[in-house]
This record gives structure tokens, sequence and C-alpha cells, in this order.
């Protein structure tokens, strides 16, 4: 069984196997982090082997201990916060990580269209499955995964607002005269190809092991729409819709993630990509940040 960046080499897996009995005993070891901790067990003992320390990817240990009489054995698995994580004795992991959420920002987008990025939402799973490649210096991943992206761009507070144009394109309009408008958004879902690094760090933040995240999410952009919402004076609720905005159909976002407390991370992420393409078109970049989930 592969345990990867137990809180500690944690024998009392061990112990409580080893230690059946009613007689008390030391602790049998002691470690802080080790990379990874194998226990092989069998009807003529069990055997526990600790590889890599935070500065020491080197460091080796073991421990046998031979069963006198037949011995029921009760262990328990702690993985990193990685939730998803199969493997034994390789260097290749099958994860999951990643939720997220943020606030994404339209840049470079023209006078106008007022879109705000303290209501715009970004919804994430950057890795709903992922192939990872623990490199062999034991500080360094890489992983190629696939997960799925919802990105809100809302303008609420502005008198002009999105509306669709008869050649499947995006113009900036204004609400007619006398009715309260309420919002209008542009929405985009993507399916994302996540390519990346990640790299533990030599220090502790928050007293926990610094780890840093970089690479590329390459995106097929599915589906997008337009919504626009607004009351007319005698109180009836309107709105205007449209499928077809001519998104950009392929994207590419560089992201970055650093870890800040247990599963807590934050992320920055950025496409030199305009989301709407095609002449007349508005144009702008997305540029998110927010909190991430197991990584």
């Amino acid at each position: 069984m592969n345990v990867n960046r137990t809180l500690s080499a944690a024998l009392l897996i061990a112990a409580s196997a080893i230690y059946a009995s009613a007689e008390e005993q030391d602790t049998i070891m002691s470690l802080d982090k080790p990379d990874k901790v194998f226990l092989t067990e069998s009807p003529d003992g069990i055997t526990v082997n600790v590889r890599g320390l935070p500065g020491d990817s080197a460091f080796t240990t073991t421990y046998t201990h031979s069963f006198d009489t037949p011995t029921r054995i009760n262990a328990r698995r702690w993985n990193s916060f990685t939730p998803l994580s199969t493997s034994m004795d390789s260097r290749w992991d099958l994860t999951i990580a990643g939720p997220s959420i943020g606030w994404v920002n339209a840049c470079g987008q023209p006078d106008g269209a007022g879109i705000e990025m303290g209501k715009s939402l970004e919804i994430s799973w950057l890795n709903m499955l992922a192939v990872v490649y623990r490199c062999p210096w034991n500080t360094t991943s890489i992983s190629v995964g696939f997960g799925l992206n919802w990105r809100n761009y809302r303008n609420s507070t502005s008198s002009s607002c999105f509306i669709p144009m008869p050649d499947g394109t995006v113009g900036l309009g204004h609400y007619a005269e006398g009715v309260t408008h309420t919002s209008s958004r542009l929405k985009v879902f993507s399916m994302g190809i996540p390519v990346l690094i990640r790299q533990r760090l030599p220090f502790k933040l928050f007293g926990m092991q610094s780890v840093i995240t970089a690479g590329a999410v390459f995106n097929y952009n599915s589906h997008a729409s337009l919504r626009t919402a607004w009351t007319e004076p005698d109180g009836e609720k309107a709105e205007l819709t449209s499928n077809h905005i001519g998104q950009r159909r392929f994207t590419i976002d560089f992201i970055g993630i650093l870890r800040l407390y247990g599963p807590l991370g934050a992320y920055v992420k950025y496409s030199p990509n305009s989301v709407l393409r095609g002449a007349g078109q508005m144009k702008f970049n997305p540029f998110s940040t927010g909190i991430i989930l197991f990584y």
C-alpha cells in the first residue's frame, strides 16, 4: 500500500498490528511527512518501509516484525489532500482535484460594456480526472487531466446591455425608455485539458509544506449564451436570449495555484484569447482569481 505525503510515518498502523496483545509498547518510529510509506503484510509478519523526507529525498528506513502467533491486522490509509489516489509501487497516479469558485474580469472590454468582476462568477472543476507522474526526485509531479469550466460575464448596473445581432454576434445596446433593467450577461461553458506541473517548495506557509502548481488549460468552448432581462413599466418581466453569440471555440488559459492551508488554495488564471471571435465582435480577455480545493 502506497501512502503519499502522510502527516507522519504514523506507525500506529504497524503498532496496532504488531502489538495487538495487552502488553504496552513504546513508539517504534516517528517521522514527519515522509513521501511514501509501504506496508507489506504476510503470514510471517509485517514490514514497514519509509522513503523520502522533506529535504532528503534519498532517505529510507525499514522496520520488520515477525508474528509468533496468528495475528489480526487492522490498517488505515492516510492520503494526501488529493481526494483520489490509486497507485502501487509506481510513479503513476490517477487523481481527482480542483473544484473552485472565483471571479472573472473582462480585460480590455470596450467602453460601455459594463462587465463587473465582483458580480461575474467562474465555477470550475480543474481535474475531474487526471493522470499524474511523480518525478524521481519526489518534489515534482506532472499531470494531464480533464475538467469543466463555467464563466459568467455580468453587467447589472450599467445602462447598456448585451443584445444578439442578426449575424450571430454580440452588440451593445440600451434598455428602452421607462423599463427597469435587471441584468445582462454572457455565459461560456468549456471542457478543458489541463497540463500542470506541481512543485513542492523548500519552505512552509502557515505551518504547512508550500506547494505551487502552474501550467496551461486547453479549452473547447462548446456552448455560450446571452441573456438580458428587464421589467416593463406595467411590471411584466421580459428577457432577450440567444445561444448563438460567436464564442471562440478553442482557447488556452494559463493558471497558477498556491496551496494556502490544508486543502485550500488560491488560483489566478488568464487567457490571451478573446472570448468572442469574428469581425465586429467585442474584444476582451478573461482574467480570473479565486479559491480552489485539493491542490
